[in-house]
């Protein structure tokens, strides 16, 4: 019964914290694809490039509290996973639509396989792939960066997925396994 209750407040805990990041992540998304193409060319990449930094901020901000709470009050594993799927979705999403967004404000910020009357569907799944690929690490090389903006994005991307992995491996030590009694 215990157990159950620390489960409960657990993810009360996390959702409350995780809410208004993921909100703000989904809004900044949907502004980036939706309005921030009918601005001037220079003014909508700066506007993109702001909306990363602030994404970016509030991740980071998300995991240093959240990890910390959940070291010390429940050392479970499980909790961590938890915390590192929303973390790892949130960011793959997030670059996902700063990807689009950069590709809807110039098609050629990306050397890939779109072309020029590609529906939205697939120019959001051909960024779902590169984001899934460059948090990997894998990096295929079918999709490149060519402008400076794309360039920066995908570097800040690989910045984050590198802090939020080596921040979790980092206290890995104080994590305890769940063991069945």
């Amino acid at each position: 019964m215990n157990k159950q209750i620390n489960m409960d407040r657990f993810y009360k805990q996390l959702l409350g914290k995780a809410w208004p990041v993921t909100t703000l992540v989904i809004v900044l998304s949907i502004l980036s694809i939706y309005l921030f193409p009918v601005f001037e060319k220079t003014t909508a990449i700066l506007l993109v490039m702001i909306s990363v930094a602030l994404k970016i901020f509030f991740v980071i901000r998300l995991s240093f509290k959240q990890l910390i709470k959940i070291i010390g009050d429940s050392h479970l594993l499980s909790h961590i996973l938890i915390l590192f799927c929303l973390l790892i979705g949130l960011i793959i999403i997030s670059f996902t639509m700063d990807f689009s967004a950069l590709h809807l404000i110039d098609s050629n910020a990306f050397k890939n396989n779109l072309t020029s009357n590609s529906s939205m569907p697939a120019i959001v799944f051909e960024y779902l792939y590169h984001s899934t690929i460059t948090f990997s690490s894998v990096g295929y090389g079918d999709i490149v960066p060519v402008s400076l903006s794309a360039k920066t994005v995908v570097m800040l991307a690989i910045a984050l997925r590198f802090f939020v992995l080596v921040f979790g491996i980092a206290n890995i030590n104080q994590i305890k396994v769940n063991q069945k009694k």
